[in-house]
């Protein structure tokens, strides 16, 4: 049995010039998810391939497809690609339509009904894919070959597999919730020939080392705190599991030696979370001699100063930290777990260890006034970041307390999500001209070059002015 395992085309974006939708964004992430997969499938001893099509035009797709002749196509579906996803799918069913098409992800989880909707997709596997994958393919593989899924589906020949959702009669039908992995060293390290390192670059790697060969890696998996804004808590049951520091090391080994990695972002969700675990994978790195520099995420309550200098030693350079807000009000009112005060704290000793703390800053969170952006810019000021912070606009996404709060103030619904449509911002208290503003508000005081871009762009008073002035027009003809 041939698997293949697809990431689909990235959406493409505006050309200025053209107002046509034919600028693709640039690859920064490997997509570690679908070669986890494929590796995983052969080292039980099946046949598995997997492409990122992220520079696909559909024709390309349809002769990849075409060409590969699988038995069996596995899709990754994310939030922000749902749209291509669903495309891919729909493609793959027309072109191949005995072959049964599986879709994971995020997404796909969190709305396995919506993923089936229109036929194309036969089952979805929730959470964590590679057990359950393996465990699919391997019950595809028995009895009479000819036996479609569907016809399995139906005979119930695939109840007894956790973690999958299926139509049956009509109805989705969801398995039993297969429980998460505790010990990732049981994986094997995801297989990389299908990738090009090169093209791969993380818009956070600074120039010194963009010509560095790099790529992410995943030390672990999930968080066991519970921002209102973030999926992961939920994706991964509250849980919070990880690789071995011999285990991380040698993968991280496997890649210098094969792939010449001399870069790596480790994009945890929570790098550090076990000090004595982050110590070992630093002294691994030393003791094997690993020419390498690196950079990791992680969160101001989760180091130390003893840690930091062996991150230090080992080659680490940078870390970015969610600090999402400098007002009291806003750290609580999202949940965040930790205060302004222990914030300033990991930044000076991130400074003193001689790394660069970075950050992640959000506008528009519930509670947000434009008192609580100047009490995030007068702490930006006081901690020093080491580059630019990212600022972002607080969005509505599946599988977060903050998307359930949105469902309750009728924000948004479910059926949001069979649209092309992009998250939408989070407008219970502002709209989005307002939180505009909040956001060039806070790049003002923390990042005045982006300030003067957005001003360059055309977003100034005369602007806004205009656009409350035609606001109150259309409501009076309305």
């Amino acid at each position: 049995m041939k698997i293949l395992f697809l990431a689909p085309p990235a959406l493409r974006l505006m050309n200025p010039a053209t107002f046509a939708p034919d600028l693709l964004p640039p690859k920064t992430w490997v997509p570690l998810g679908i070669a986890s997969l494929a590796s995983a499938l052969r080292a039980s001893g099946f046949t598995a391939e997997y492409r990122d099509l992220h520079d696909y035009d559909w024709p390309l797709v349809e002769a990849l497809l075409t060409e590969s002749d699988p038995d069996l196509v596995g899709i990754s579906c994310f939030t922000f690609g749902r749209g291509n996803s669903q495309r891919l799918a729909a493609l793959s069913k027309r072109l191949l339509p005995e072959v049964p098409v599986v879709m994971g992800g995020p997404h796909a989880t969190f709305f396995p009904d919506q993923a089936m909707a229109d036929g194309n997709v036969d089952l979805v596997v929730m959470g964590e894919g590679e057990i359950t994958t393996v465990e699919l393919v391997r019950r595809l593989t028995r009895g009479p070959a000819r036996r479609s899924v569907r016809e399995r589906i139906q005979s119930r020949e695939l109840d007894g597999i956790r973690g999958i959702a299926f139509l049956r009669d009509g109805r989705v039908h969801r398995t039993p919730v297969r429980e998460n992995i505790t010990d990732l060293d049981v994986f094997p390290f995801p297989a990389y020939d299908a990738f090009d390192l090169a093209e791969y670059k993380s818009p956070e790697i600074p120039e010194q080392y963009l010509s560095l060969p790099g790529t992410h890696v995943m030390t672990s998996r999930g968080c066991p705190f519970k921002c209102e804004f973030c999926s992961v808590n939920r994706f991964f049951k509250g849980k919070w599991a990880f690789r071995s520091p011999e285990n991380v090391v040698d993968e991280l080994e496997e890649l210098v030696a094969d792939r010449g990695v001399r870069h790596v972002y480790f994009s945890d969700d929570l790098f550090s979370l076990n000090h004595q675990r982050t110590i070992g994978i630093c002294k691994e790195i030393l003791d094997r001699k690993l020419d390498l520099v690196w950079m990791a995420e992680t969160r101001v309550d989760c180091i130390n100063e003893k840690m930091l200098a062996w991150m230090r030693k080992a080659g680490c350079y940078r870390v970015y930290y969610g600090v999402e807000s400098g007002s009291p009000r806003i750290l609580k009112s999202i949940n965040k777990g930790f205060t302004a005060d222990q914030v300033r704290r990991a930044f000076r000793m991130t400074h003193r260890a001689g790394l660069e703390p970075c950050c992640f800053l959000m506008v528009g969170n519930p509670g947000e006034t434009p008192e609580t952006i100047d009490e995030t810019i007068e702490l930006i000021q006081e901690i020093r970041p080491a580059t630019t912070p990212i600022v972002g606009i607080t969005t509505i996404l599946p599988g977060t307390r903050q998307y359930e709060l949105s469902k309750r103030q009728g924000l948004i619904s479910d059926d949001y999500w069979l649209s092309d449509e992009a998250p939408p911002l989070y407008t219970g208290e502002y709209d989005m001209d307002d939180l505009i503003q909040l956001q060039m508000r806070l790049a003002r005081g923390v990042c005045p070059e982006v300030y003067e871009q957005m001003r360059a762009m055309g977003l100034d008073d005369n602007y806004f002015r205009l656009r409350r002035m035609m606001g109150k027009r259309h409501d009076r003809t309305a």
